[in-house]
C-alpha cells in the first residue's frame, strides 16, 4: 500500500517472555490496581492526616536533649515528658508533619527538630547544642521503621537526611511527602517564568507599600481635622470640616487591601498568571494557599550566630521552628487534594512515594559515581553526534555542490525530507564571498544545530557548515577550498 519493499526491512530475531497475570479485566484497570498496591496504606494515612487538625502548639517548651512529648487536653490542660521517639498510646506515630532547623557554618547535622501529628507536639534537641556532648553528628530517630508511616515536609528531603532511620539498609516503611513537590505539581513555576514572576512580586510589594503610606497620610489628616474641628467656633466652618472628614473615612475602605471571597472567586479568570502561582519557598507557597505572610528573618540566626548565641535564647527558635511546621501542614492541607484532583491515578500518588524513599549516600563514593556516570553518558552522547553527521554527510552527498543530482528520491525515507537548496548569506554583518555558492539544505540544519561543539572561546560558535570542499567552521568566518579564513 506504501510501496515499501518488505525485503529491504530488518529481520529481528523473535522474543518471548512471560507476561504477570492481568490485574482486572483490561490494562487500565490492571495500572489502577498495582497503582493503588503500592500507593496503600500510606494513600489513606495521607488523606486522613489531610482532613485533620493538629492539636494547639505549647506554650512552654521543655529544654532536654532528645524528644520530648508534649500532651494537650479538652480540658485545656497540658504536660509534657521525655520520649524515645515520636509514639502515641506505646505505638510509633503514623503521621507526622516535620522540620529541622540546622547551622551550616558548623556542620550539616540537625541542632533542633520538631514534628506534630494529631495526636501531640514533639521537640527534638540535639545534645551537641546544649553542651552534653562534643560529638555533633547527631542522627534523629523515629522509631518504628517496619510500621507504614507517613512524614510531610516542605522539601522535606533536606529533613529526611537527618533522620537515624534512613540510613538503614534494610527499606523501611516510612514514606515522606513533599509539600514543595505538590504545590510545583498544581501551581508551581518554570525557571523560564521565575523572572517574570520576581519582578510582578516586587511591583505588588512596592505597591502595596504606597498603598499603605496612602493609608497612613488618610488617618493622619483625619486625625488632624478632628484636631481642627474641636478647636473651631464657626458652625459654618465645622460643619464643613465634619464632611471633608466623612468623605476621608468613606475613601479608607477603597485603599485598605483585601476584596471579599466571592468577588475574588468571581475575578479568578481575569487574574494575571503571576497571581495564582509562586515561587517554591515555604513562605511564597504559605502566602499563595494559606495566605499566611511568614515572617523568616530569624532564620538567618542559624547563618551567623554561634551555638551559645542560639542557646541562649533556644525557645525563641524553637517557637520558629514550631511555626514552620504548622504553616507546613495547613499547606500541605490544600496542596495534597489539589494534587490528588489533577492527579486522580494511584500510580501518580506511588511515584511521589517511591521517588522521596531513594537509598541515601553515606561517604564520597558517590560523587566519584556520579562523575563516572556522567563520562559515559558523554561518551555515548559524542558517539550518537559523531554517527548522526557521518549519516547526515553520506545522505548530503546524494545532491552535489551545485544543487542537482537525484539520487536521493529512489530513497523511501530520503525523498521525504526538504531538499531545498538554500545559499548561505549575510550572517551578523559576516558575508561569504560572491564568487562561493554555499549551499544549506533545509532538513540539515537541525542536525548541524544539535551537532554544534561548544568551543569556549571570545569568538561566537557557529552552526556547522557542510558544503561540497569544504570543511567545518566552528567560528565566526568562512572555508575556501579546505582553508579558513
Amino acid at each position: 500500500m506504501h510501496d515499501l519493499d518488505p525485503t529491504q526491512g530488518s529481520v529481528l530475531p523473535d522474543t518471548g517472555f512471560t507476561l504477570p497475570p492481568l490485574q482486572g479485566s483490561n490494562l487500565p484497570e490492571h495500572f489502577y490496581r498495582i497503582g493503588s498496591h503500592a500507593a496503600e496504606p500510606w494513600l489513606h494515612l495521607a488523606k486522613t492526616f489531610a482532613s485533620g487538625q493538629l492539636p494547639p502548639r505549647p506554650d512552654d517548651w521543655e529544654l532536654q536533649s532528645g524528644w520530648t512529648k508534649y500532651y494537650h487536653h479538652s480540658d485545656g490542660s497540658s504536660y509534657s515528658e521525655h520520649v524515645a521517639y515520636p509514639m502515641h498510646d506505646c505505638k510509633p506515630e503514623e503521621t507526622l508533619v516535620f522540620d529541622v532547623e540546622t547551622m551550616p557554618k558548623y556542620h550539616p547535622y540537625a541542632i533542633m527538630a520538631c514534628a506534630a501529628s494529631q495526636n501531640a507536639w514533639y521537640t527534638w534537641i540535639s545534645p551537641w547544642l546544649l553542651g552534653e556532648s562534643q560529638e555533633p553528628r547527631q542522627l534523629i530517630p523515629l522509631g518504628g521503621a517496619s510500621i507504614p508511616k507517613v512524614v510531610v515536609g516542605h522539601n522535606v528531603s533536606y529533613d529526611r537526611c537527618r533522620i537515624f532511620e534512613e540510613y538503614n539498609l534494610e527499606a523501611t516503611k516510612n514514606r515522606f511527602i513533599d509539600t514543595m513537590a505538590l504545590h510545583v505539581a498544581v501551581k508551581g513555576i518554570s525557571s523560564h517564568q521565575r523572572p517574570a514572576w520576581m519582578k510582578y512580586r516586587k511591583s505588588k510589594e512596592t505597591e502595596q507599600e504606597q498603598q499603605s503610606e496612602a493609608v497612613e497620610a488618610v488617618v493622619g489628616l483625619m486625625e488632624a481635622v478632628d484636631r481642627r474641628q474641636s478647636e473651631e467656633l464657626d458652625s459654618e466652618k465645622k460643619e464643613d470640616l465634619r464632611r471633608l472628614r466623612q468623605e476621608m473615612e468613606d475613601s479608607l475602605p477603597s485603599l485598605v487591601e483585601g476584596v471579599d471571597s466571592e468577588t475574588a472567586e468571581a475575578e479568578i479568570s481575569s487574574k494575571r498568571w503571576e497571581d495564582i502561582t509562586s515561587a517554591n519557598s515555604l513562605a511564597d507557597v504559605a502566602r499563595l494557599h494559606c495566605s499566611i505572610v511568614m515572617d523568616k528573618e530569624i532564620r538567618n540566626d542559624f547563618m551567623k550566630l554561634t551555638p551559645a548565641e542560639i542557646r541562649e535564647n533556644i525557645t525563641d527558635y524553637l517557637v520558629y521552628c514550631a511555626n514552620d511546621v504548622y504553616v507546613t501542614h495547613r499547606v500541605y492541607a490544600s496542596v495534597l487534594p489539589a494534587f490528588l484532583k489533577a492527579c486522580p491515578h494511584p500510580v501518580s500518588f506511588a511515584g511521589i512515594l517511591t521517588m522521596g524513599s531513594s537509598f541515601l549516600t553515606v561517604n564520597h563514593e558517590w560523587e566519584q559515581y556520579l562523575q563516572r556516570a556522567e563520562s559515559v553518558y558523554r561518551e555515548m552522547e559524542e558517539g550518537v553526534k559523531a554517527k548522526l553527521k557521518k549519516l547526515a554527510e553520506e545522505a548530503r552527498m546524494l545532491m552535489d555542490s551545485s544543487g542537482t543530482g537525484d539520487a536521493w528520491m529512489n530513497d523511501v525515507w530520503l525523498s521525504q525530507l526538504d531538499w531545498t537548496p538554500k545559499v548561505a548569506g549575510k550572517s551578523r554583518g559576516i558575508l561569504y564571498p560572491s564568487q562561493e555558492v554555499h549551499l544549506f539544505l533545509v532538513w540539515l540544519s537541525p542536525i548541524h544545530l544539535f551537532c554544534r561543539p561548544k568551543i569556549f572561546t571570545s569568538k561566537r560558535s557557529l552552526t556547522y557548515f557542510l558544503p561540497h570542499r569544504h570543511y567545518l567552521c566552528l567560528e565566526w568566518g568562512y572555508c575556501r577550498h579546505g582553508t579558513r579564513t
